[in-house]
């Protein structure tokens, strides 16, 4: 069996998803081939290194201006070469806006499905079991992929890095590619850099706020409660796509995965897609609708207006 990591590059720095997931098929896949597919422009020795550390035992690595930024045409072209060169049984990435974009595109091309956002994989006998949450995280859907080649995404934070690794120096493979103008029909123009960058995965308190905070300026109570309470603010990606707060601040699946000791979710509805990047010691929800899903993830709930509760618990810290 060959297993397939598909490699993200973040900031300068290998995507920590992507280790998790070479800890996990490490794991469980312990005396199948793992590889890991590699692209950009100007890739790192220190990328390589540190693939191979964390268990990968070959690096298939494509390296092209065209690579320099991530971009549906070119990245499906290059995973399909590598696909072919391989010819791997399991496909795997990171569930971020990349990996989500990438994998069921290349796997529709081949007349196959693919597995998202998964928590789990275990093995029965010659079976491969993808475990994916659903109803909230309320239940657990376990699939089986038929085909030959299984392509797989998982919910970003599933697996944890290995703290200890133990792997060696992998081998490496670089394939030839290229591209031609219809590959390249999308240019990439810019990044636009937040202009406030956070770390909310040292947060011990967090005070976050969804589409029910009702405004960019409504969000002021949020950030004086943090303040007091000695910690930050987080948001959902509504509240981002509505530049409400900056990008840094989204939790969940396309956001950062924190792990305070308070959580409070004002206006927070629940869904899968945030509840995904928590795991807080308590998680204190307040919102109107008292059959919001943030409820059934919460060690205390509040049914009420935030913009009364919050100035309330302010209030009453402050006094």
């Amino acid at each position: 069996m060959k297993i397939l990591v598909f490699a993200q590059i973040r900031d300068g720095k290998i995507e920590e998803n992507t280790l998790g997931i070479l800890n996990k098929v490490n794991e469980v896949f312990r005396d199948s081939e793992i590889s890991v597919t590699l692209f950009g422009s100007n890739i790192k020795d220190e990328w390589i290194k540190q693939l191979g550390v964390h268990g990968a035992k070959k690096v298939h690595t494509i390296d092209a201006p065209e690579l320099e930024y991530y971009l549906s045409r070119p990245n499906v072209k290059a995973l399909s070469k590598v696909i072919d060169k391989i010819q791997p049984t399991i496909i795997i990435a990171a569930g971020t806006v990349y990996g989500e974009d990438l994998l069921p595109r290349v796997a529709i091309r081949r007349g196959v499905s693919c597995a998202q956002r998964i928590t789990d994989i275990a093995k029965e006998g010659e079976e491969i079991l993808f475990h994916t949450p659903v109803r909230d995280d309320q239940a657990m859907k376990v699939q089986k992929i038929t085909g030959d080649i299984k392509f797989v995404t998982t919910r970003t934070g599933a697996f944890f890095v290995n703290e200890n690794p133990t792997g060696g120096e992998p081998e490496v493979i670089s394939v030839d590619i290229t591209f031609e103008e219809k590959d390249l029909l999308v240019k990439h123009v810019e990044i636009k850099k937040a202009e406030v960058t956070v770390n909310l995965k040292d947060a011990k308190v967090i005070v976050a706020g969804g589409r029910g905070v009702g405004g960019k300026d409504q969000f002021t109570i949020l950030k004086e409660l943090a303040s007091i309470l000695g910690g930050q603010i987080g948001a959902t990606r509504a509240c981002t796509d509505m530049n409400w707060v900056e990008e840094t601040y989204e939790i969940g699946q396309t956001g950062q995965s924190v792990s305070p000791d308070v959580y409070i979710a004002a206006g927070i509805s629940g869904a899968p897609q945030h509840i995904s990047g928590i795991k807080a010691k308590t998680l204190i929800a307040i919102n109107t609708d008292e059959s919001a899903a943030i409820f059934n993830y919460a060690d205390y709930g509040i049914i009420g207006d935030l913009h009364s509760i919050l100035p309330l618990i302010k209030q009453k810290i402050s006094e």
